[in-house]
């Protein structure tokens, strides 16, 4: 482990490329930015931080230092989707939603969440609810399985294609941002979606830890598509119950009016790529490791 190739695995690179990215953008579209240069320094530093962070524990034998450097990608990726809402609109200076909400009315003729409000009530709202907060766990629970049962090839090409979804849809929060319907629409809907318990607990967890204008395209159906077909690909047993959840998910991302139908098939579309791209860069590595589908259950 001691050359840089070894040392350097495709998902760190992915995460070096976001963070210059995001400094890089940020320095040139900085008008209106408060304290913008903050921004590039945390992302240039973080950039720079990896590579003494790789040297010294790719390879380590203690298992908490393996552990993180499997997992600190993950880890970390909270704390820089929330430095978003501080730049997010360097480029354009207003949220865009007014495109979207034009282009989905001249096709579709309705406001899409608007529309099911018809459909609302309590347990409806709760089973929405619900699908929409799995995307909390999906994903670990992949990944802790992948990790633990030591199929680490796979582990890594789901952290890759995970983590590569989430850069695209934060890279697209801050090209095209969206704050999403329930702002903007909210004079269109007759009140408040009444559930339950799970109901209130995501309503909370939208209250203080999403940002504003993160919407197009959907980070959580795009990771949510990526959990479901890897889990195709490595545990179908889990697959299967998985299935009808990442389907509501998707459904209940417009139910709930945190996204327009628009960002769902962006979300869509960058979970695919996610997935395509996965498979290109791990699988020839899956293939010489011997590990490549060997999981059938």
């Amino acid at each position: 482990m001691s050359t840089k190739e070894a040392i350097f695995r495709p998902e760190d690179t992915a995460f070096v490329i976001y963070l210059v990215t995001v400094a890089v953008l940020v320095t040139l579209f900085h008008q209106g930015v408060e304290k913008w240069w903050t921004y590039v320094v945390i992302h240039s530093f973080a950039a720079g931080l990896i590579v003494p962070w790789l040297r010294f524990s790719t390879g380590h034998s203690h298992p908490v230092i393996k552990f993180l450097r499997y997992w600190y990608i993950p880890i970390v990726l909270g704390y820089f989707y929330e430095q978003i809402e501080g730049y997010i609109l360097g480029i354009h200076g207003m949220y865009l939603d007014h495109l979207i909400i034009g282009f989905e009315k001249s096709i579709l003729g309705i406001h899409p969440s608007v529309w099911l409000e018809r459909f609302a009530s309590p347990p409806l709202t709760e089973i929405m609810k619900i699908s929409y907060h799995s995307y909390y766990w999906l994903g670990p629970v992949l990944g802790l399985s992948l990790y633990f049962r030591g199929e680490l090839m796979a582990f890594r090409r789901t952290v890759f294609s995970i983590v590569t979804a989430f850069f695209i849809s934060y890279l697209g929060f801050f090209l095209f941002p969206v704050i999403g319907p329930r702002y903007v629409l909210s004079d269109l809907y007759k009140g408040p979606l009444e559930g339950y318990v799970v109901t209130a607990l995501q309503d909370y967890i939208m209250e203080v830890g999403d940002i504003n204008g993160g919407c197009m395209p959907s980070s959580h159906v795009a990771v949510a598509l990526v959990v479901l077909l890897l889990a195709w690909v490595y545990r179908k047993k889990m697959a299967v119950w998985m299935t009808p959840f990442v389907t509501m998910l998707c459904i209940s991302t417009v139910y709930s009016r945190y996204h327009y139908v628009s960002d769902v098939v962006a979300g869509v579309a960058v979970g695919l790529f996610s997935f395509w791209l996965g498979n290109v860069v791990y699988g020839p590595m899956e293939e010489e490791s011997g590990e490549r589908y060997r999981i059938a259950d």
